[in-house]
């Protein structure tokens, strides 16, 4: 584990860019847990007890795997919701196309919960953010599907990718949409003096 500033347990390519492009060195170590709803199980209570158990499958292995304590280990969630209903992630293109055409001109709510373990101290936080999308018609949504941009992700759709094109407003995080509030993880980790001087100090020549 020489040489690396924090332990991800997500297997999410855009949480790993984004932090990476601060210059952070990562260990990528995705934790298997059932990410399944309970029945009955509010939206924001959801996320943030996904990115909880994350943490804690990692952090209860933490001796075995070599992991310092001194690493700090982060875990998140992210779901859409609207209509105090949670849009996870498609199983198919149908259910993708479904949820676009919910999605279709209305404002929605994205969660990202986070949690990271330091030593024997864990904190938590969950984000939330508004997303407003215009109307979307049959054949951009066709298009849409057609290109498969949903798969793997929350409510069907990526902001970072042609789904842009559908977004008219976003008020809060736009990190926390692609998968994690960027601003709110910093400043925790910062306070737990869990990351190292140098990415803070290098935002010039990463950015």
């Amino acid at each position: 584990m020489n040489g690396v500033d924090l332990i991800l347990a997500s297997a999410s390519p855009r949480r790993r860019e984004l932090l990476e492009r601060l210059g952070l060195r990562l260990a990528v170590v995705p934790a298997d847990i059932d990410e399944s709803p309970k029945q009955g199980e509010a939206a924001s209570l959801y996320v943030r007890r996904v990115a909880k158990d994350k943490c804690l499958a990692l952090a209860q292995v933490r001796a075995h795997r070599g992991f310092p304590t001194q690493i700090a280990i982060l875990a998140a969630d992210t779901t859409v919701v609207l209509d105090e209903q949670i849009l996870g992630k498609p199983e198919d293109a149908n259910e993708a196309a479904a949820m676009l055409a919910r999605l279709s001109g209305r404002q929605h709510e994205v969660i990202t919960a986070y949690c990271f373990a330091l030593g024997d101290a864990l904190i938590e936080r969950a984000v939330t953010t508004q997303v407003s999308f215009r109307a979307i018609d049959a054949s951009e949504a066709t298009a849409y599907v057609a290109s498969g941009e949903w798969q793997g992700k929350a409510g069907g759709y990526a902001v970072q990718g042609k789904a842009a094109a559908f977004v008219t407003e976003i008020r809060g995080s736009i990190t926390n949409v692609i998968g994690l509030p960027l601003a709110q993880v910093i400043e925790d980790l910062r306070t737990a003096n869990a990351l190292p001087a140098y990415p803070l100090n290098a935002f010039g020549d990463v950015l």
